[in-house]
């Protein structure tokens, strides 16, 4: 293997993955909406639909990918993936017709289901359980540095012309593909002498099926997973296209591109802020804190995107859609690690696949929910109708952690019990 010479840790490898990735997509994220709305003209229902498109691919996509991660290679998973991703936002950036658009980001939920699982699971396989949190909270602060150093030249050049920034960071993405098929290693795949074999695909598929079957608190996770993801289409969609074409940010004559990359390059300092002080913190308390914070996080999300979508000035808008910001991207590297220590070693990628699927149906039926709203009724109901679907995604979680507290109690009780 090309990586045992070069002898970088995956711990390394996750950490330029997670830098390089965050640098090439500062730039497509300094160009993309604008570049849908001004160049492509897409209005909020075909902004939804084109989400849509993308997560009705990734849903056919997902637990296949999963099955494939877990029963042969969790690496070849990741490099596939990061090519097909960044191909198709080169593809976008060269043809800007909703149709095509649509297309490209059909392709791209393909790639997104080859990578989402499989980057987590071939990382925990590599380095072990302990210091997951602290390991993804410190991925998330570097791929928000890079993408700090990436955003204002993503700006620049978008003022010259919106394709350009989503093009080049599209190049930059298949290029890192290129570049760890010689670095990233994957020495511990926990079924290796199994691997390349069609029993041990569909073997890998039911063992991660049915132990999200078997399991109460996986099952809760599922629902809360669903509808996460038909609220975040909407959500996602729409937020900016408030801000824009209802707030009327930027003010004082700033033109687009520069209101949402500074708009960017805030959030992306409080988000790295934020990712260090809970890194901090979550190494002083236990799970059952940590699985309270979840909770906590996700009910002032539900809070965060009401008011936004009610704000009567972009000032108040901002500051709420800033900490939902914040909340978010503490919140996944947290709930990722605390899924990964209830599922086995071999089926984690299956398992992931299965969860992101609930999420992706969601997306595709909640998403274009959300977009005939805000296309009918006007874009801040739009964004309310996806707060009113994170609200059951938010009571499964608490139920989850819920099934979680009492399984720890009985198991402190049994390791009481066998002690006398």
């Amino acid at each position: 293997m090309f990586a045992d010479r070069f002898g970088l840790s995956a711990r390394s490898i996750y950490l330029l993955f997670g830098a390089w990735g965050g640098f090439a997509w500062s730039l497509i994220n300094a160009a993309w909406f604008l570049y849908y709305v001004t160049v492509a003209h897409l209005d909020p229902l075909q902004l939804v639909l084109v989400g849509t498109a993308l997560e009705a691919s990734y849903f056919v996509w997902e637990i296949p990918t999963g099955v494939l991660a877990d029963a042969y290679s969790r690496r070849m998973s990741v490099i596939a993936g990061t090519a097909i991703i960044y191909l198709a936002w080169i593809g976008q950036g060269l043809v800007p017709l909703f149709v095509a658009i649509a297309g490209f980001e059909i392709l791209r939920g393909l790639g997104e289901a080859f990578t989402h699982g499989a980057v987590e699971a071939w990382v925990a396989g590599e380095c072990g359980d302990d210091g997951l949190e602290a390991l993804f909270l410190r991925e998330t602060q570097l791929t928000q540095i890079a993408g700090f150093v990436g955003l204002p030249i993503g700006v620049v050049l978008a003022t010259v012309d919106l394709r350009i920034p989503i093009v080049l960071g599209g190049a930059l993405g298949v290029a890192l593909a290129v570049l760890l098929v010689f670095v990233m290693p994957e020495r511990h795949h926990p079924r290796r002498d199994e691997a390349r074999t069609w029993r041990a695909t569909v073997g890998t598929a039911r063992r991660g099926l049915w132990a999200v079957r078997r399991s109460a608190l996986l099952v809760a996770l599922l629902g809360a997973e669903f509808f996460w993801g038909a609220a975040s289409e909407g959500w996602d969609r729409l937020s900016d296209a408030h801000l824009l074409l209802d707030l009327g940010f930027p003010p004082f004559g700033v033109t687009p591109v520069v209101g949402f990359g500074v708009l960017s390059l805030v959030g992306t300092i409080l988000i790295i802020v934020t990712a260090q002080v809970i890194r901090r913190l979550v190494q002083r308390v236990d799970e059952r804190v940590v699985s309270r914070w979840l909770v906590a996080m996700q009910v002032a999300r539900v809070a965060c995107q009401a008011v936004f979508a009610l704000a009567p000035w972009s000032a108040l808008a901002l500051a709420l859609g800033f900490l939902n910001s914040m909340l978010r991207a503490s919140f996944y590297p947290l709930f990722n690690a605390w899924l990964i220590r209830r599922t086995d070693e071999d089926v984690r990628a299956t398992v992931l696949s299965t969860t992101s699927v609930a999420s992706a149906i969601g997306q595709v039926g909640g998403g274009p929910i959300s977009g005939a709203i805000g296309n009918s009724y006007g874009i801040p109901l739009g964004i309310l109708s996806s707060v009113a679907m994170l609200v059951p995604g938010t009571l499964f979680l608490a139920r989850a952690v819920g099934l979680r507290g009492r399984a720890i109690a009985s198991d402190v009780q049994e390791a009481r019990a066998t002690t006398v």
